[in-house]
């Protein structure tokens, strides 16, 4: 049974965790078996539950620093989850943009989207910056699941590598999506008889999901990155 001085301690290093619950949980608990075992070595030697408790928590350290012994694993982890996702969903985005163009005949505007003479100057150059957004977040996806892999045993990574380069995937993905949506509202409000329905609510629906989830882990990347020295 875990003695509360013990619970005292785990929850003031929880409160001190960034990050999802789920990757708090994990490293909770990891904590509490340590400190459990220790506990329990220290009661073997004799001393009283309470005391033992104590000189547990005394070897770990203050609460505040264990905590921020964690940043950069959680940092590492937001950075791997996100660029992985990221770069899974991707070519499925993709994949589904450019059925609902061919499904929807938008070839019959005759001009490259950017040309098309319905645009605002803002979408029209927005829509020029759709092919560099997704070279920045497939690069930048890489990168942070390089920084976060393997490579880290043979070259020097530091801690604010791999949320930086999944800061700017999931940005420019964000931003992807944003102008995809941008020219899908324009088509509905100028020519919503040419976009067939189906395939056009599928890659709304994807880029959606894809912006939504996209902007909550990047502000959270962005929160834990603040915390790393």
């Amino acid at each position: 049974m875990s003695e509360p001085a013990v619970e005292s301690y785990l929850a003031e290093i929880t409160a001190r965790l960034p990050g999802p619950a789920r990757t708090r949980t994990g490293i909770v608990a990891e904590l509490r078996s340590g400190l459990l075992d220790a506990t329990d070595a220290y009661r073997s030697a004799g001393l009283p539950p309470a005391q033992a408790a104590q000189a547990a928590i005394g070897e770990f350290g203050a609460s505040g620093q264990v905590a921020d012994g964690f940043l950069a694993e959680i940092a590492a982890r937001q950075a791997r989850r996100l660029s992985v996702t990221l770069l899974a969903a991707g070519p499925l985005v993709g994949l589904l943009w450019i059925t609902a163009a061919t499904a929807s005949h938008l070839g019959t505007h005759l001009a490259l989207p950017w040309q098309w003479p319905d645009l605002s100057p803002a979408l029209r150059a927005g829509i020029h910056l759709v092919p560099a957004l997704i070279v920045a977040a497939a690069c930048a996806g890489l990168l942070a699941v390089a920084a976060t892999g393997h490579l880290t045993r043979w070259l020097p990574v530091r801690p604010r590598s791999a949320p930086t380069a999944a800061l700017i995937a999931g940005s420019s993905a964000a931003g992807t999506d944003a102008i995809m949506l941008s020219l899908l509202a324009l088509e509905l409000a100028t020519a919503p008889g040419k976009l067939s329905p189906l395939p056009v609510a599928l890659a709304a629906m994807a880029s959606l999901v894809r912006l939504t989830l996209a902007a909550r882990a990047t502000r959270r990347c962005l929160a834990t990155r603040a915390t790393l020295a």
